[in-house]
């Protein structure tokens, strides 16, 4: 039986290692993110060949995103959330280092976002692009290849709760900002009645309420659930491709708080997520290391989301969104390397 603290064990053994050494280990790393993020680029791309030659119409990216939105993300969240065993999954302090981290990042990305002279939602919505991290759909297949199958509990975990803390956090906000002049008490209740709705948060709290059932879904159910699920990531993607069809390319990916953003999320979030994983929760040095490797990875496609429902400018999102899937190839593999990362590393059996 594999164990979850078991210290790593190399697919090669320390003499090719010395002979390789960490410099072949980096390229290797560095292929692997390529080859596990260019699905990310093909289908940003084919979004932007649709929109420039004005296959679906003016109207696509909105469209698309409120499928996302209604659809699409909601029985994503139902069916993790309905049919993970989260008992034998929890790990407390790695919750706490994994929220704890990205709701730091959340805040210094807003306060980017303030010291730009946004408004309080535009703000937010640059804390989601520094402290959202494309856990499920680039985390899944990038840690699967380079650590192993230990990594599936923990990419699940950040996938869903962080995404619904960050999310949780990001519409109350949103939400609050709404409806601040139309007094407390009426702003608070119009706030609250916003939350409730959006559909975002609705799908985990349904799948929270079918597990506390403990009865396991239909298998008619699960299947719709899943088909409609898996379609969220890619349906984004070609969003984010339709939208910057409509401008300079060069010009959005250049905008320089993306830049400021793009190293808040790739540099600044595992950072903060090392200091919490070794000194201040102490984890085991295993999943301490997975913990800091999904903090690096680069922004999803969450925050696009949110910035289209609430029809926000999404030129900064969309930018940030490309500049940190592009960079993080360099960067992610940098982060691995020094973690002592090799590409098939698995747990010893205990």
């Amino acid at each position: 039986m594999r164990s979850l603290h078991a210290r790593p064990r190399w697919p090669c053994s320390a003499a090719r290692l010395a002979c390789h050494g960490p410099e072949n280990r980096y390229r290797r790393i560095m292929l692997t993110t390529v080859i596990t993020i260019l699905p990310v680029f093909l289908i940003v791309a084919a979004g932007y060949a649709a929109g420039r030659l004005k296959l679906l119409g003016p109207d696509a990216t909105s469209i698309l995103n409120r499928f996302v939105i209604w659809l699409a993300l909601p029985c994503l969240l139902f069916e993790i959330v309905a049919t993970t065993d989260w008992d034998r999954l929890w790990n407390t302090r790695f919750v706490l280092v994994s929220v704890v981290g990205s709701l730091l990042v959340f805040g210094l990305g807003l306060i980017v976002g303030r010291l730009r002279g946004l408004e309080l939602q535009d703000s937010v919505i640059d804390g989601l692009n520094a402290g959202y991290a494309n856990a499920s759909y680039a985390g899944f297949p990038l840690l699967l290849l380079v650590i192993g199958p230990v990594t599936k509990p923990y990419v699940t975990i950040v996938g869903t709760l962080t995404l619904m803390t960050l999310f949780g956090v990001a519409i109350v906000l949103m939400e609050m900002a709404r409806h601040q002049g139309h007094g407390l008490g009426r702003g608070l209740r119009r706030a609250g009645i916003g939350i409730l709705r959006n559909p975002v948060l609705i799908g985990p709290l349904l799948g929270t309420l079918w597990w506390l059932t403990g009865v396991p879904l239909p298998h008619p159910v699960e299947s719709a659930v899943s088909l409609l699920g898996n379609a969220a990531s890619p349906a984004a993607l070609v969003a984010i491709g339709l939208f910057l069809a409509q401008r300079p390319l060069v010009q959005t990916a250049a905008n320089r708080f993306v830049g400021a953003l793009t190293v808040l999320k790739l540099i600044v979030h595992p950072a903060i997520t090392a200091v919490l994983a070794w000194y201040v929760f102490v984890l085991p040095p295993q999943i301490a290391t997975i913990a800091i490797a999904l903090a690096a990875l680069p922004t999803g496609t969450g925050p696009f989301m949110i910035t289209e429902f609430y029809a926000r400018d999404g030129k900064v999102t969309a930018g940030t969104i490309l500049a940190t899937t592009l960079a993080s190839v360099i960067t992610l593999a940098a982060i691995l390397s020094l973690l002592g990362i090799g590409v098939g590393m698995t747990a010893k059996s205990g």
